[in-house]
């Protein structure tokens, strides 16, 4: 009998040493700024999956013991599983990587790109460290990447 997978307590990680970042851009992580960009951690691993999609930096997790844990459950609650599943489909476009015994491998996938990601927002933030609001590092980067590649 094949054990069935309770999709729902999986868990989503992230790199432990981006938590100062988390701090700077997350309001659930800092209550003191008032202007941070994303309003959870969840929104802000989203996009660093994308900016890791996009600049193509995949850095699969080196420990799942200094990782942090999301549910795919919470993912899901706001549709933001959806990206993990496309991220993961463009990896690999085959429907098998979201069926329920691939799911680990597709979130894989999805950490990998969000920890490539993170890497490039913190180097981002290394070089800009002059600039006072963390949302001008975010759009001022953004739109140069944008326009480098019109």
């Amino acid at each position: 009998m094949t054990e069935t997978l309770d999709w729902r307590s999986l868990s989503v990680r992230r790199d432990s040493r981006f938590e100062a970042l988390e701090g700077k851009f997350c309001s659930t992580k800092n209550s003191e700024n008032s202007r941070s960009v994303f309003s959870t951690v969840k929104e802000f691993m989203v996009f660093s999956a994308l900016v890791g999609f996009q600049l193509d930096e995949f850095k699969p997790l080196e420990s799942k013991v200094n990782s942090t844990p999301i549910l795919l459950s919470t993912y899901a609650t706001t549709k933001h599983d959806a990206y993990i599943y496309l991220i993961a489909l463009s990896k690999d476009p085959s429907l098998e990587i979201i069926k329920s015994e691939n799911l680990r491998d597709a979130i894989g996938i999805f950490e990998g790109y969000c920890n490539g990601g993170l890497h490039h927002i913190d180097n981002w933030v290394m070089n800009n460290v002059g600039e006072p609001v963390t949302t001008d590092i975010l759009f001022n980067q953004t739109l140069e990447f944008l326009t480098e590649n019109e």
